[in-house]
């Protein structure tokens, strides 16, 4: 960006060339401790030596740096030899700094955001997901097919983030890496026209530190406490921990390893059997194209879920492949396909045989982001979930379609 701009510096041996060559070598990799050590060895001996500062204040400002790279910055624009041209183009970079500083400086960042659409639900009798209730909980003597009810519903969805930092700044290999918290408060709620018995509610609260080494890695660990609401009454509140940790391979490769311990508390005593610990595990890989504008994920994971009654504990893996595409301005397209097994641990009562559930889910869905008119800022979001459950007890059995589509918008 700035390695041209003392044009007026002449390199006085093919030593100084060449250890000025190898820092900006190391800049180019990202290896920013290498490079800075080199600009300083090199300015210790040279310190007229105005194109190696500037590349040195470039290295601070990657850094986060701010005040040594505007001190350094400031040296090159204090001398009277630094040419008119250059003079501008440092006045610009130190621009850059003061904006970037005060950014990076806010302490509180607080950002709201909103979603409400409709939504058609073709089996609402399944209920919200298995792991809150299934069908398991309505009476044995019916068919799947006579309880499928479908129905439409509303949505809303508000949510509110806060990030809070506070400045912390650690070393990391070549890289100087940042620890913020972060803390998410949302709240859900579907309303059906017809079936209100399954009116289904939860509000979320997620808090924790991350760490964060730009282009490098960043990790994090939450506590989340869950309450969740079912026909307007009060059914459950999970708590868990998760942890989690993003490596950047290179600029289009990631991989991902997250964890959850999740405790399941069901307020009801008839209920009581779904308590429980749940452990989880998942592996995911994304693979960016087209300058970013294609990716592609698959993830592996499992879980195992230990109920007080043994009927309602399972272990299993579940896979899934995907892709996001940004298929025209301000709009996206996404598809997901994934598999879970559920093995369950107890025998099922009545038929006095053990559950086996294999799960097939499909997704596809689209973004685009509004620009003018009263909509301007939101999202109109939709996508369709397909669901197919096959067990080897017929009652579990059932397929749903889920359509929404609704507007979104962060403030």
């Amino acid at each position: 960006m700035i390695a041209w701009l003392i044009s007026g510096t002449a390199l006085a041996t093919d030593e100084i060339q060449s250890r000025f060559d190898a820092a900006m070598q190391a800049i180019e990799e990202g290896r920013l401790r290498t490079a800075r050590e080199e600009l300083l060895a090199l300015l210790d001996t040279n310190p007229s030596l105005h194109r190696a500062r500037l590349e040195l204040a470039r290295v601070h400002y990657f850094a986060q740096d701010y005040a040594q790279a505007r001190a350094q910055a400031q040296i090159v624009l204090d001398d009277p030899e630094t040419p008119p041209a250059v003079r501008t183009t440092v006045l610009a970079f130190l621009a850059q700094i003061d904006a970037d500083e005060r950014r990076d400086s806010r302490r509180h960042q607080w950002t709201p955001s909103i979603y409400a659409g409709l939504m058609y639900d073709s089996n609402v009798n399944v209920g919200p997901s298995r792991d809150l209730i299934d069908i398991g909980g309505l009476p044995f003597i019916v068919t799947p097919e006579s309880r499928e009810q479908s129905d439409f519903a509303w949505v809303v969805n508000p949510a509110i983030s806060h990030v809070y930092n506070p400045g912390w700044r650690f070393e990391s290999g070549e890289q100087t890496g940042r620890a913020i918290w972060q803390t998410d408060l949302s709240g859900y709620y579907r309303s059906y026209f017809d079936e209100d018995d399954f009116n289904f509610g939860v509000v979320t609260l997620r808090t924790g530190p991350a760490w964060i080494v730009p282009q490098r890695w960043r990790a994090w660990i939450a506590l989340q406490g869950d309450q969740i609401w079912l026909d307007n009454g009060s059914l459950a509140f999970f708590t868990s921990i998760n942890p989690g940790a993003t490596w950047e391979i290179n600029r289009d490769t990631e991989l991902t390893v997250e964890g959850a311990l999740v405790n399941r508390h069901y307020w009801d005593n008839q209920d009581s059997d779904r308590d429980g610990w749940e452990e989880i595990l998942r592996l995911t890989g994304t693979r960016y194209f087209q300058d970013r504008r294609l990716a592609l994920q698959a993830g592996v994971g499992y879980s195992n879920f230990e109920a007080d009654a043994d009927r309602f504990g399972y272990q299993g893996p579940d896979i899934f492949v995907g892709a996001i595409y940004e298929a025209w301005t301000d709009g996206l397209l996404y598809a997901r396909v994934g598999y879970r097994k559920f093995d369950f641990d107890g025998r099922e009562p009545l038929f006095d045989i053990g559950r086996d559930d294999d799960e097939l889910r499909y997704t596809v869905g689209f973004q685009h982001l509004l620009r003018e008119g009263p909509l301007a800022r939101w999202a109109l979001q939709g996508d369709w979930t397909f669901t197919d459950n096959d067990s080897d007890v017929a009652i579990y059995e059932y397929d749903r379609h889920v359509v929404n589509l609704g507007l979104a918008r962060a403030f």
